[in-house]
């Protein structure tokens, strides 16, 4: 009789965790602010409200045939790469955006999405989303 008991407290446990497993692996949406400095085509973060990319984390940009960016985050444990749209603030002094899919490391399952806004086109705000895993 002990061992049906252990075997039904064993397959409850189970049923238990299948039951949560979905919950546990949902992704969450957070927000997302940097601050950075820019000189040409690579900016060092000065502010940071994500642990993973903090302050003195350097972003390179390269252009694309299309005039976007491609972006690459270089933080001490990954990097997250890119794409950037920032026309709209050269044309019509709207926010341009950045959206990032794929990553290394710490980053490999990072997704952000964020408004690009600068204030004397040296400091540039980066304010969005961002969330790991496949979902959003």
């Amino acid at each position: 009789m002990r061992s049906i008991g252990r075997i039904l407290v064993l397959a409850a446990a189970v049923m238990a965790f299948g039951a949560l497993a979905p919950t546990a692996g949902a992704s969450t949406t957070r927000a997302f602010h940097v601050a950075k400095d820019c000189a040409g085509l690579t900016c060092v973060i000065t502010s940071s409200s994500y642990r993973i990319i903090p302050a003195g984390s350097v972003i390179n940009y390269s252009e694309n045939q299309d005039g976007s960016l491609t972006a690459v985050i270089n933080a001490p444990h990954g990097t997250a790469t890119g794409r950037c749209d920032l026309a709209p603030i050269f044309t019509t002094g709207d926010p341009g955006r950045c959206v990032f899919s794929s990553g290394t490391g710490a980053l490999s399952a990072f997704h952000l999405d964020v408004a690009v806004t600068t204030s004397n086109f040296v400091t540039w705000y980066w304010d969005g989303s961002y969330w790991h895993g496949a979902g959003g």
